[in-house]
């Protein structure tokens, strides 16, 4: 066995055995993969942390030979486990509590916050006791001290204020006045610490003493951070200078942190920084029976369980899940999620496993853009954030186990509800329960509940014929009782009547397991055709099979039928009302997998179903190219992809605002409505659907969809024998790839775009692919190839006196020169392009180029004149309306690091969490990040301002 410590100096022993890791650089990597265990640690973190501003020449390859050393030492020459993994763009080191000091020190912290009073103080006790000195003293970097090792300190801070609140309040006060100063003097800004200090001093008599803590935390606080103390502080001061007795000391705070603005990071960070979240569907409006299965899930659950029910379609297998759920709810303080995996709807392919876990994440308050490309790295940071979370997750319509087995939270705190067709037996650890049809009375039962027992009642042998029809399955009943409860007048004997004759139609595509129901659904769909908005009602409910998103909105239900907006939401409902269309929030609905069979089966035999499909696929198309004209009207050329629509078509959105909303909500959705389009092989529509979805979703951070997008796009452009459709396609696919540092993947599409361009002539974009292929080669630190291709791209604009395209590749190619450190080339080239936006009017593009020659000033040590640049930059983009975009965050960060260099931590700091706002808001960095951003000292810039830099 392994294990590593890393509170103290850093030691490694295997099997007992201390291992001597003599390298200071190994040191450095291994602590660096030790202080983010069982998390993936990026290539450029790692350069970081390794060299800072003085890396080698090919620092990955640097980073790679370190690492083999450091896995030689570790597995001492033999065939051993492999601690350290490669992937997600780097390192990762898995071990579990038992090999990782800092581990079990958040695992005791963590028991402490759950424990009695008395076991609270004994785990804290046995956490302190795990320090044993100055932490990694014998790890030379300064960027690990400076921006990693400074969160864990702070967990101890945090422990250590607990554990002195319990033993103040056991009445060890002067006992402990030497441990609190030496607590004090690591963290000489927790307030938390200076109050019982305070308290102990003035206890034991030492009035002068404690007044003199006073000052030296409110000093520390005014030096770091520009704020006063708080309010608890405060009370102490007082009291002490009124020499009130002890009984006036305020209660203590009324949760961990409450004491102070600035509260040390938690044990469960994750958790402590995660959003609580409540996605659940609703609960059924009636539910009826399956006792002894509703009592039996709910005991798994509350054990924080895993259960599993599996049973054939329309058989309950999802109404029982979330019953249960919503009974179980209160148990689960941090809150339920809901992913439906897909696994049995018609025509769309499950829920991928990256998929799944990326609408989970983003859920939890996880960027879309921050989201790991791989399923490894996505699982292990959901596990990570689910780690000491009690969170309730329902698996609703999975296909098999694989699929589940990622989505299994980290902690033993969750509990997890999965639904399938089929039983998942290679799951282990998990209550299986295979659901049967409802038994003859229940399934009575829930029809009386749903139309009147006293109507059934009346007619028993007709009520007895319609359960018996509807095969104890809880999906036909519903459907029935709608029909009979929206005509009170019928005999229950005609609605028998109806159902007999309805089996007795084809049975189209159901399977045989899903024949019982046919029924219920003819019957419904004949019903709505005996009044005039039922008529329309049903087309609308034929119509919506055909889509195969997951959802719909209103807007696209209406191009889909051909109707106005205010008719189709009215036809929606009236579909509701039906149960053949359920609405989960105000302007969605979605149908049961077997009713979209169903309606698809119906619509198949309409003349209007292709016309319908693609009124469908060209609302999708006008929305997206009026969208691209919103974001970027210099991307309108995107709209000229593709087949030409009638003007005034599509949604009519009006503010860059609303285009962002409409791509968050249709993310999902432009993924299938591209398939679906390449599906029925028109390759111009695939792929002008793709041309302009792509950069709406680019431009949002939704890169995987994006990428989802051109993989699907790019088997249409070649079929299309159109080199313009590749040229264009293998562009947007390399951009997607490069979004997610890809930069070995990117580089052969882009490289491929530019031979397309080449051959069909298109100049302009050729130019604009060059400029892609320097900025790509830029990151993969070939500075000499970026400069070569940057320099290419400027021949090109000039030749078409582009010179806005000149601007762009000028400003990129200074920032080549700033990466190779050559600052005046830089200074330069950014002047250059600042000339070009200045004369142009383009605020945007002005601000941008200002702030990349503010960088580089900050880079060469020019702090002074980087900040004059960098005020310049923000005052254009808040004239020019760009305030809240993501390039005004990144330059308000570059200011606050250019302030800090000069030693001006306070207005720094109001730059940072301005950014970090904004970053939020724009969903590029998560609730948790924010709050570290803006509770730390000096916060390490987010990752998704680092893959810009």
């Amino acid at each position: 066995m392994i294990v590593f410590r890393v509170l103290g100096a850093l030691e490694v022993e295997r099997d007992g055995r201390a291992l001597a890791i003599s390298a200071g650089k190994q040191r450095v990597a291994l602590a660096t993969l030790l202080l983010h265990v069982n998390r993936h640690v990026s290539m450029d973190r790692l350069i970081d942390r390794l060299w800072h501003d003085d890396a080698p020449l090919d620092p990955r390859a640097a980073v790679h030979t370190h690492m083999t050393r450091l896995r030689s030492v570790l597995n001492g020459g033999q065939d051993r486990s492999e601690p350290i993994e490669t992937g997600g763009g780097g390192y990762l080191l898995r071990a579990d509590p038992e090999s990782v000091d800092l581990l079990r020190f958040r695992q005791l912290v963590a028991g402490a916050a759950e424990a009695e009073e008395e076991g609270k103080g004994l785990l804290l006790r046995r956490a302190l006791g795990l320090w044993r000195g100055p932490m990694l003293s014998d790890v030379p970097s300064d960027v690990l001290h400076r921006d990693d090792v400074p969160s864990v300190l702070a967990e101890r801070t945090h422990a250590q204020e607990e554990w002195f609140e319990l033993a103040w309040r056991a009445g060890q006060g002067p006992q402990i006045i030497g441990e609190l100063r030496a607590a004090l003097a690591g963290s000489p800004l927790s307030e938390r610490l200076g109050t019982r200090l305070m308290l102990c001093l003035y206890q034991a008599g030492r009035q002068a003493e404690a007044l003199e803590v006073y000052e030296t935390v409110r000093k520390g606080l005014r030096d770091a951070f520009c704020l006063e103390p708080g309010p608890e502080l405060r009370r102490v001061q007082a009291l002490v200078l009124r020499q009130e007795p002890l009984e006036a000391v305020p209660p203590p705070p009324a949760g961990p942190g409450a004491a102070g603005r600035l509260p040390a990071p938690r044990a469960r960070s994750e958790a402590a920084a995660a959003p609580v979240v409540g996605r659940l569907p609703a609960d059924v409006r009636v539910f009826s029976g399956r006792a002894e299965q509703v009592e039996s899930l709910t005991a798994t659950l509350e054990r924080a369980g895993v259960a599993a029910i599996a049973g054939p379609g329309g058989i309950g297998k999802s109404a029982l899940a979330i019953h249960v759920a919503h009974r179980v709810a209160g148990r689960f303080p941090d809150g339920q999620l809901y992913v439906n995996l897909q696994g049995a709807t018609p025509d769309v392919p499950p829920l991928g496993p990256r998929e799944a876990l990326g609408r989970v994440l983003h859920a939890m308050g996880v960027p879309a853009s921050a989201v790991p490309d791989d399923v490894e790295a996505a699982a292990s940071l959901f596990r990570s954030m689910t780690g000491t979370r009690r969170l309730l997750m329902v698996l609703d319509n999975a296909r098999d186990a694989g699929q589940v087995r990622p989505l299994l939270p980290g902690g033993r705190g969750c509990g997890v509800l999965v639904t399938s067709r089929r039983m998942l037996t290679s799951l282990d650890g998990v209550q299986h329960l295979q659901l049967d049809v409802l038994p003859e009375a229940d399934a009575h039962a829930l029809l009386g509940r749903l139309v009147g027992a006293g109507r059934l009642a009346a007619e028993p042998g007709a009520s007895a014929e319609i359960v018996r029809r509807c095969g104890g399955l809880p999906l036909a009943l519903s459907i029935t009782a709608a029909r009979l409860a929206r005509r009170p007048d019928w005999p229950v004997a005609a609605m028998a009547a109806r159902m007999r004759r309805a089996e007795r139609s084809p049975d189209g595509g159901l399977e045989a397991d899903d024949r019982a129901i046919r029924a219920s659904f003819m019957v419904s769909h004949e019903d709505l055709l005996s009044f005039s908005a039922g008529k329309a009602a049903a087309r609308m409910f034929r119509l919506l099979g055909l889509f195969d998103g997951h959802d719909i909105g209103v807007p696209t239900a209406a191009a889909l039928a051909d109707v106005p907006a205010e008719q189709a939401e009215r036809l929606l409902e009236l579909l509701v009302d039906a149960q053949l269309v359920q609405t989960y929030a105000p302007g969605r609905y979605r149908m049961h997998d077997l009713l979209r069979l169903f309606a698809r089966e119906r619509a198949a035999a309409d003349g209007d179903a292709a016309r319908a499909v693609r009124r469908m696929l060209h609302f999708y198309l006008a929305t997206a190219r009026r969208a691209v004209g919103l974001l970027s009207p210099s991307q309108l050329w995107r709209a000229e992809v593709g087949p030409a629509l009638p003007a005034g078509s599509g949604l009519l959105l009006e503010t860059r605002e609303q285009t962002l909303a409409w791509a968050d909500d249709e993310a999902y959705n432009a993924v299938t409505v591209v398939r679906q389009a390449a599906r029925g092989e028109d390759d111009d529509l695939t792929v002008g659907l793709a041309t302009a979805l792509s950069y709406v979703l680019f431009t949002r951070g939704r890169w995987r969809q994006e990428l989802q997008i051109c993989e699907t796009a790019i088997v249409a452009a070649t079929r299309s024998r159109n080199a313009l459709y590749r040229a264009i396609i293998h562009q947007n696919l390399g951009t997607a790839l490069s979004a997610r540092e890809r930069m070995a993947d990117a580089v052969p599409h882009l490289e491929q775009a530019l031979r397309a361009y080449r051959a069909v002539g298109v100049t302009r974009h050729e130019a604009t692919l060059l400029d892609d292929l320097g900025s790509a080669k830029c990151r993969e630190g070939r500075y000499v190839e970026s400069v070569d291709y940057h320099r290419q791209a400027l021949k090109v604009h000039r030749s078409l006196g582009n010179r806005l395209g000149e601007g762009i590749t000028l400003s990129n190619l200074g920032l080549a020169h700033q990466r190779m450190e050559r600052y005046q080339e830089a200074f330069h080239l950014h002047g250059r392009a600042i000339a070009i936006f200045s004369s142009s009017g383009n605020g945007r593009l002005h601000a941008a180029a200002l702030g990349n020659l503010a960088e580089a000033c900050r880079l060469s040590g020019r702090a002074e004149r980087a900040i004059r640049h960098f005020e310049q930059a923000l005052d254009i983009d808040r004239r020019a309306g760009h305030g809240g975009s993501y390039g005004h965050a990144e330059r308000l960060w570059g200011l606050g690091r250019a302030l800090h260099d000069l030693g001006k931590s306070c207005d720094a700091r109001l730059c940072w969490d301005e950014a970090a706002t904004i970053l939020h808001d724009l969903d590029l960095i998560s609730a948790g990040e924010k709050r570290r951003i803006q509770t730390s000292t000096t916060p390490e810039t987010p990752e998704v301002i680092q893959r810009q830099l």
